[in-house]
């Protein structure tokens, strides 16, 4: 706070509202009788700093004592006014950038400003919180019902006229309007219009209101006015006499992103995994309002751990909290209302994930405005989900978030268009599917060399090259298409799919069907084939180092462990491939095959554990040996969530084994440093 604002403490405000019942007054009369904003007084009493001026005067009509009330810093001499008006605070990150990009705007000669975003994610705070930095009063006008009930511009203007400006207001509104302008040629002041969407209908204000909004806007707009105004809005505003204003000028308030949301869950004590981080955050569109509401239950469900909160919770995202509920519901409902067109396509939109293929093309989106043939009106619907920020745009193409899309599937799901919504992004989709799908099958590249183990090590470098590789464009498309024909005829699982009667005889399915089923097949053979690799070349390895040839046996130990790791990559690419299909028998095969993948491994570093132990190397022994427990407590873990009783009773005697050797080779060392001293 600076030298002209100040604020209340806490026993300050306890002992204020006191005094506003000994002296029988409200916050709304204090204000009044005061000739000040009742904003003002309200962060008096919320103790956010106010006018210096306005402080005393609160205090003085309250009958206490202003420096008794201030709050001042415990490190900070009571004769220095406190300082601090930085947007540093938890409860405001990331809007530096906001901050600076008002603060041009303004300097650049702006006079009304439209902070455009869809709803929760941070307009008034933002507007409250520039007023405030720059140490300004301002009046509010508060759009808070509904279009046919809009508050009167004209008892507003003719409210402040009297109380706030002390002026006797006119009948005429014209001539009001001419009175506002004077005091504001001569007085800084600020404005905030807030929720202003709710008096508008397609960017356009309702009627009767439209002209007095027009006045009112035209008027703060004027180049003359010492006053900014401040417009909060879910929708852009395309009134023609406004928009010509050289003064007026739009700011879409852009999300809060992955940095913001970790310093205000830091601040509330909330360990942080970047990955569910990013995740969450893009589902809940960085909406600020979301995050405030989130920190609370992750401290209590789940004990602060972000990732266990969000395992837990992302797939019921919107019933986590009725607040965000409706607040998503309210944008849809006036939606409904306004333009049923556009409300339609949303709703329609719900049908495709955004997961897999995060964006979708104008085409997938105007495919699915089967029922309307004008394709300028498509266009209109799509440009009025983007003016609302309900549908955002990125590098390729639109996408929903995932709060929206939920409630998008919730309303989808009412109508008669789940179905053909299905089908048509299944068969827009399918447009994107050249005809050559075998490049869906891995391609792993074999150098033929004379030397055999040469040639082993070779196709490991080649299988690690392969692996890495993410899915291609066409696989993750053709994964999309079985998702949607699986909505369509409402299949459990790709098997329930396959055995679909119109299908049988579909050749452009059968044809993803191979292609599904030969890539589960392929990684899992590459699994097995690269850890049996594993498992000779480890042989190997104890031979040669048992004979003394230690380079020899150092590099084979090193590609055991390598192919090892590419076989897991393997079966784990192909278990991704089985989950998304829901293929429940291929997911048991492939999770079985991963599970003896870790077994063996496990084995393996055991027998590397006893065999360094032997040759002395006692910290790379340890080593072995932790990591052979690593991998057959993934072993059993596997194993026994599929209940397979005979493979967990061979794993559990692996790793008594394993603890068997581990205390000899400590007992061996023990003693032996026990002879040394």
């Amino acid at each position: 706070m600076t030298g002209r604002s100040l604020k209340a403490s806490l026993k300050g405000i306890e002992q204020a509202n006191k005094a506003l019942t000994r002296n029988a007054l409200g916050k709304k009369a204090l204000a009044l009788e005061l000739g000040i904003a009742r904003s003002t007084v309200h962060n008096f009493f919320s103790g956010k700093p106010v006018d210096r001026l306005n402080f005393e005067e609160i205090c003085k009509k309250l009958g206490l004592n202003w420096e008794k009330i201030v709050d001042i810093p415990a490190n900070e001499p009571r004769t220095e006014q406190l300082q601090d008006t930085t947007i540093n605070n938890n409860n405001f990150v990331g809007r530096e950038d906001a901050i600076a990009h008002l603060n041009n705007l303004v300097n650049e000669g702006a006079k009304v400003i439209l902070i455009h975003a869809e709803g929760g994610i941070g307009k008034t705070t933002l507007a409250t919180k520039w007023f405030e930095l720059q140490g300004l009063e301002y009046l509010e006008l508060r759009v808070v019902t509904t279009p046919q009930n809009l508050n009167s511009v004209e008892n507003w203007l003719r409210f402040n006229l009297r109380d706030y400006f002390k002026e006797n207001p006119e009948q005429d509104f014209i001539t009001m309007m001419e009175q506002l302008k004077s005091k504001l040629q001569t007085r800084k002041l600020g404005f905030l219009i807030d929720n202003l969407e709710l008096s508008l209908i397609n960017g356009a204000f309702v009627e009767p209101h439209n002209s007095h909004y027009v006045e009112l806007l035209t008027v703060l707009a004027h180049q003359n006015v010492q006053s900014v105004t401040l417009i909060t809005s879910r929708e852009l505003l395309y009134e023609p006499d406004v928009m010509k204003l050289k003064t007026f000028k739009s700011y879409h308030l852009q999300e809060l992103k992955d940095e913001a949301w970790e310093y205000y869950f830091a601040s509330c004590n909330i360990s942080i995994d970047t990955v569910a981080l990013h995740e969450i955050n893009r589902a809940y569109g960085g909406n600020a309002f979301a995050m405030s509401l989130l920190s609370p239950d992750i401290l209590s469900e789940s004990q602060g751990n972000l990732k266990v909160y969000w395992q837990d919770n992302r797939d019921d995202i919107i019933l986590r909290h009725p607040t965000l509920e409706k607040l998503v519901q309210r944008q849809f409902n006036k939606l409904e209302h306004d333009n049923s067109q556009a409300y339609k396509l949303l709703c329609r939109l719900g049908c495709y994930r955004y997961q897999y293929m995060t964006v979708i093309s104008e085409k997938g989106i105007y495919c699915l405005l089967w029922d309307e043939k004008n394709e300028r009106n498509k266009s209109r619907s799509l440009r009025d989900l983007k003016n609302r920020a309900l549908v955002k745009f990125s590098s390729g193409g639109y996408y929903l978030y995932e709060l929206i899309r939920q409630e998008a599937v919730e309303r989808l799901k009412l109508t008669d268009d789940w179905k053909q919504s299905h089908a048509e992004a299944g068969i827009f989709l399918s447009t994107l599917i050249s005809n050559n799908s075998q490049t869906i099958i891995p391609k792993i590249t074999c150098t033929k060399v004379n030397d055999t183990q040469e040639q082993v090590y070779l196709n490991i470098e080649n299988a690690e090259t392969a692996v890495r590789q993410e899915l291609t464009k066409q696989e993750t498309i053709a994964l999309e298409v079985v998702y949607h024909a699986m909505e369509f005829y409402e299949a459990g699982c790709f098997e329930e799919l396959r055995q679909e009667p119109n299908l049988l005889n579909n050749a452009f399915f059968q044809a993803i069907r191979n292609m599904v089923l030969e890539y589960i097949d392929c990684y899992s053979h590459l699994g097995i084939v690269l850890y049996k690799f594993a498992l000779t070349t480890h042989t190997l390895g104890i031979i040669d180092g048992r004979e003394g040839k230690l380079i020899e046996s150092n590099k084979e130990f090193e590609y055991c462990q390598r192919s090892f790791q590419v076989s897991e990559d393997f079966f784990q690419t192909a278990l991704v491939i089985a989950t998304r299909v829901k293929e429940d028998a291929l997911m048991v095969n492939v999770l079985l095959s991963l599970a003896c993948c870790h077994y063996f491994r496990g084995i393996t570093l055991h027998e590397l554990g006893i065999f360094l132990h032997q040759i002395i190397k006692n910290d790379e022994s340890k080593k072995a040996f932790d990591e052979s427990k690593v991998n057959l407590k993934k072993a059993l873990k596997i194993v026994t969530n599929l209940s397979f009783e005979q493979q967990i009773e061979e794993i559990k005697k692996a790793i008594h084994s394993l603890e068997i050797s581990e205390n000899s080779c400590n007992t061996f060392i023990a003693r032996f440093l026990i002879e040394l001293a």
